[in-house]
């Protein structure tokens, strides 16, 4: 059976070392030194893999690498970026999915068009990831080379051949007029001075969506997304899968980071395009404390639905967020006007402009709220307009109690049986009130079919001294509470016995 191995190239882009190792074993790194000589052409393929520092790697004199295996059981590339960019500095990733029965052991890797490959063997994998460092001089000046991997197994089965395109570019400075790009990873380092403070990176990343995240050390600091490890950025997705939850936005925005010198002054920029959608994307990148101005996003609140005793709904929608990206949204609400974001009693509804929809819950009944929605971005919070509304009163939705008509009929209900009486106004059973002697018993078994609708089946029975002797009536009908649970109306669905009529009658609880 194949398993697949996440397999991940790294290549460090170096900007003051040589002869250094980075091991993927338990051994220790070699202390960096200075780096000297000429300037590395990427055009040039033999000078550049010359260049190349990879930790275990034994180098092969030979143009041409081992041929790929026909047998069934050879390791399968199934996925890998074929194009990717960075600049010098920055930790390339160049991930692939391979299905392999015995295990990946090593790779052949090759810059296409040089008179030799490396043999490297893979030592650790963590979490079915494999990583090889390679190292690349910051000498290697900007341009495009092709690096040419086949993967081979315990049983030195090797895979075919797959080729990355990988575009280098220089370390930038602040202040950057626009870096651009399309799908797949794309890494940028930024070479900050000694000056702390904010920084704003502007994007469009238009209608497809992409993520941007920023690190400083491999630590992420910012972003338009959750927190991201940096090892885990090992391609784009699928535009499909894409999605805001995961940082993926198609928009013009802009968020802030800070930036602390005493943390290193390398700052890289990694933008995930998302793969099969034609995407394009550019951004700006300011320097410490170079922000401008701008403000707290444009919203509205929407009407209040849904009320009930103890909850309600509501929501938003988010008209502009004056080019810093919505980090939070929702809804707050108090019993006192004005309500804002320090209250425990709010929402969190996403992260995006647009309409969300919130709702409320712990309310008391019969209270008057205020509410705004809200919306946050690097400037502060926005508010919507405020919006009251009163809770309604608790209803009880029980039959059980007495209940008296215009007229003065009486029922007296408790649980599933009901006693009809003819009521006087002290509650006493009267003779000249209507439908029961004295004497005479009448009996409702009740039904419940819905929240405020009851099925029953009356019956009237002649009773002398204390002994049933023959029934007077019985019909069946339908028992509905009104809303408020204030009054309820009973309809008979059959004739009386021996009356041709039906009958409709209103009673209040009392």
């Amino acid at each position: 059976m194949k398993s697949i191995l996440h397999f991940v190239v790294v290549m460090m882009f170096l900007s003051c070392q040589r002869d250094i190792t980075i091991r993927i074993n338990d051994e220790e790194e070699e202390e960096p030194q200075e780096e000297t000589g000429g300037p590395v052409d990427p055009s040039n393929a033999e000078q550049l893999s010359k260049s190349l520092k990879i930790a275990g790697a034994a180098r092969v004199e030979s143009p041409a690498l081992p041929a790929s295996s026909s047998v069934p059981d050879a390791p399968v590339v199934l996925n890998y970026d074929q194009t990717v960019s960075y600049s010098s500095g920055s930790t390339i990733v160049l991930p692939a999915d391979i299905s392999s029965v015995s295990g990946i052991i090593g790779v052949y890797i090759q810059v296409k068009g040089a008179a030799h490959y490396y043999d490297v063997p893979i030592k650790r994998q963590i979490d079915d990831v494999a990583s090889i460092p390679i190292d690349l001089s910051s000498l290697v000046t900007g341009g495009t080379f092709i690096l040419v991997c086949k993967y081979y197994d315990s049983n030195r089965r090797i895979s075919a051949a797959n080729e990355i395109k990988v575009t280098v570019t220089k370390p930038s400075n602040c202040a950057t007029t626009k870096v651009s790009g399309g799908q797949g990873l794309t890494s940028n380092i930024f070479k900050l001075g000694n000056a702390s403070g904010k920084i704003r990176i502007s994007y469009d990343t238009y209608v497809v969506k992409d993520k941007i995240d920023v690190f400083q050390k491999g630590v992420w600091i910012g972003g338009t997304g959750p927190q991201t490890d940096r090892s885990t950025l090992r391609k784009a997705l699928d535009c499909n899968v894409a999605t805001e939850s995961k940082g993926y936005f198609g928009k013009k925005s802009a968020f802030l980071f800070n930036y602390d010198p005493a943390l290193g002054s390398d700052i890289e920029v990694v933008v995930s395009g998302c793969e099969n959608g034609g995407t394009l994307w550019q951004y700006t990148f300011s320097c410490p404390g170079d922000i401008g101005n701008f403000d707290v996003p444009v919203l509205t609140t929407a009407p209040v639905t849904s009320i009930g005793s103890d909850a309600a709904k509501s929501g938003g929608s988010i008209s502009n967020d004056n080019g810093s990206d919505v980090t939070a949204r929702g809804i707050v609400w108090s019993t006192t006007p004005g309500p804002t974001v320090a209250l425990t009693s709010k929402t969190t509804d996403g992260k995006s402009t647009g309409t969300f929809t919130s709702s409320m819950a712990g309310l008391q009944p019969n209270t008057k709220y205020y509410l705004r929605a809200y919306a946050t971005n690097d400037a502060g919070t926005g508010y919507g307009n405020e919006i009251s509304f009163v809770t309604i009163v608790n209803v009880n939705m029980s039959l059980d109690g007495k209940w008296l008509s215009a007229s003065g009929l009486g029922i007296e209900i408790s649980g599933t049986l009901g006693k009809f009486y003819a009521f006087g106004s002290a509650w006493q059973p009267s003779v000249d009130k209507g439908v029961v002697k004295i004497g005479d018993q009448k009996f409702k078994n009740i039904s419940k079919v819905s929240a405020n609708k009851w099925n029953f089946l009356e019956m009237a029975v002649k009773i002398t001294a204390g002994v049933p002797v023959g029934q007077v009536w019985s019909y069946d009908g339908v028992i509905t509470m009104s809303s408020d649970g204030k009054s309820i109306t009973t309809t008979s669905n059959t004739m009386l016995d021996g009356r041709s009529e039906y009958f409709t009658n209103t009673y209040i609880r009392q």
